[in-house]
């Protein structure tokens, strides 16, 4: 018998039983500490993010996955499968060489300025000419946030990852966490007031390929009032914006204050 358990009787099955019980004990402990490890390695790698992101895009709904020719008319219908991400997508290489004869701009009611670029998560990236780029909210999440009654910014010297957060904010009783449309180091901190939240040194050559042009912004947040309306809808079916028209200064007040953290991290795809 084992010491301090005077039910215990060391015959055969119950030192098998105990063999077993060890080894799945020591499964477990091994299968944790390599989580562990591998979790530590994709962060030191910078690929932490990335992971994420994918996890989170497969979870987003389809009316949010639109490719990005589809926001142009070229491919209408086709969703996107490779995470907002079109590098190394053939379909996209070729349209681009092939694209000609554009029709003029039409933002929708929207300020969508032509010198920046724009994430699927609603920030922009401007490249400047000391070779940062400069980051922000785009006008729909601007309208939607209003602002900010806290505004989180990484401190000078933190690293961003592209698709990871970028800066975090509260506004009502919504904190949400905005993606990165970069991986780089920071910078300088912005303001609202000074035309940008971030200033960012990318890491190596700077690949805009994932970002939306201006074009295909514009297209893409008149689709995305849309996508606000079944948000703020939810389960209530029941219509929250009016139909037609330009949208409204404040898109913020027509979300209820009990409803504002799920939508907005819906809309700004949490990252």
């Amino acid at each position: 018998m084992l010491p301090g358990n005077t039910d215990f009787i060391a015959d055969p099955f119950n030192v098998v039983f105990l063999g077993v019980f060890a080894l799945v004990l020591v499964t477990v402990a091994g299968t944790l500490v390599y989580a562990a490890l591998s979790a530590r390695r994709a962060v030191d790698r910078g690929t932490a993010a990335s992971i994420l992101w994918r996890e989170e895009f497969e979870e987003l709904p389809a009316s949010a996955k639109s490719c990005r020719h589809d926001l142009t008319g070229e491919l209408p219908g086709r969703h996107c499968e490779r995470a907002f991400d079109c590098r190394g997508c053939e379909t996209h290489a070729r349209l681009v060489a092939g694209a000609t004869g554009l029709s003029p701009l039409d933002t929708g009611g929207f300020d969508v300025p032509a010198d920046r670029l724009y994430h699927r998560g609603h920030a922009w990236l401007k490249p400047l000419e000391d070779g940062t780029v400069a980051i922000g909210l785009d006008d729909l999440a601007t309208r939607l946030v209003g602002t900010p009654d806290v505004l989180e910014l990484p401190a000078v010297g933190a690293r961003l990852s592209e698709n990871g957060p970028a800066f975090r904010l509260k506004a009502g009783r919504a904190r949400v966490r905005v993606a990165s449309p970069v991986t780089g180091d920071v910078v300088e901190q912005g303001a609202p007031g000074k035309g940008f939240l971030l200033r960012v040194r990318p890491e190596g050559p700077l690949d805009t390929r994932a970002l939306l042009s201006p074009r295909e912004a514009a297209s893409f947040l008149s689709r995305e009032l849309d996508r606000l309306q079944l948000a703020i809808s939810g389960a209530r079916g029941v219509p929250a914006l009016a139909d037609g028209g330009l949208p409204v200064g404040d898109l913020g007040r027509a979300i209820p204050d009990e409803d504002r953290d799920r939508v907005l991290g819906e809309m700004l795809l949490e990252a």
